[in-house]
């Protein structure tokens, strides 16, 4: 598509960056003006917010190389190669999530913040940030679908598209528009729900279960290389399935919760 927004001289300035930076902003300025809710001082919403980016990025990056080991190349030499020869691309979102998540935690509990009213009032920014982020994948041309017949296909001609060489020109399946349109109906649910009377925690259950299983369907369509199989079912969707598990588990710990107070 447009892997490079704009050069200047030898700068380039790849669209994936921009916009997963375009897409931070966003959610931290959808929650800036609305701290005061529950309370929480800029500074501590800053680190929050650094935090998490830090914690995504490294999550993403160290579960791109667990599942792509076998693919990076055939000595370690070779591997560390192509892990530090472009640290822009090859990030695995499920990844970023669990380390930014039990980052979070540690910092909340640390500077003794209410986990899920925080965590509550943090997530529903998160599939604003994601669905810019998944334009960014978008142009760059990475996180490509399989090839489809369907009339929406979308072809990637740009010589430095991340698409395989064999499959440019060829019709693919938008999975990045996918998972960017499911993203941003996801936040206008989170956005709604949070506004309604809501127990602390079911906010983060609801986007756990949302994306997860969002995120299981649209795996099918996913043309890249998606790691070692397991009963079928690629890595992401196998996290999926057990972040799924550990949703519903924490909806039946705060429905018992519920009971046991009322």
């Amino acid at each position: 598509m447009h892997p490079v927004l704009f050069q200047i001289g030898s700068f380039e300035l790849a669209s994936y960056g921009a916009m997963t930076a375009l897409g931070y902003m966003a959610a931290a300025f959808y929650l800036l003006p609305r701290l005061k809710k529950i309370n929480l001082d800029k500074d501590t919403f800053w680190n929050l917010i650094f935090i998490a980016f830090m914690g995504a990025i490294i999550g993403a990056k160290l579960l791109f190389i667990i599942v792509s080991w076998h693919q990076l190349g055939d000595s370690l030499a070779d591997k560390l190669t192509a892990i530090i020869k472009d640290f822009r691309y090859g990030f695995v979102f499920f990844g970023g999530m669990i380390v930014s998540v039990l980052s979070l935690i540690f910092y909340m509990k640390k500077k003794g913040l209410d986990v899920l009213k925080t965590s509550d009032f943090m997530i529903v920014a998160l599939p604003l940030g994601h669905a810019l982020g998944r334009i960014g994948c978008f142009l760059a041309g990475c996180c490509y679908g399989r090839p489809t017949q369907m009339p929406w296909g979308v072809s990637f001609t740009h010589a430095k598209s991340l698409v395989p060489q064999e499959l440019l020109g060829v019709p693919l399946h938008p999975t990045q528009l996918y998972e960017s349109a499911a993203n941003l109906l996801l936040f206008f649910l989170l956005h709604k729900l949070y506004k309604k009377p809501h127990k602390k925690g079911s906010i983060l259950l609801m986007y756990v279960a949302c994306y997860s299983l969002l995120r299981f369907v649209i795996e099918f369509f996913r043309g890249d290389f998606r790691g070692a199989y397991i009963l079928g079912l690629s890595p992401s969707q196998t996290i999926a399935v057990i972040i799924s598990l550990l949703a519903f588990g924490g909806w039946l710990w705060l429905r018992k919760k519920d009971i046991k107070n009322g």
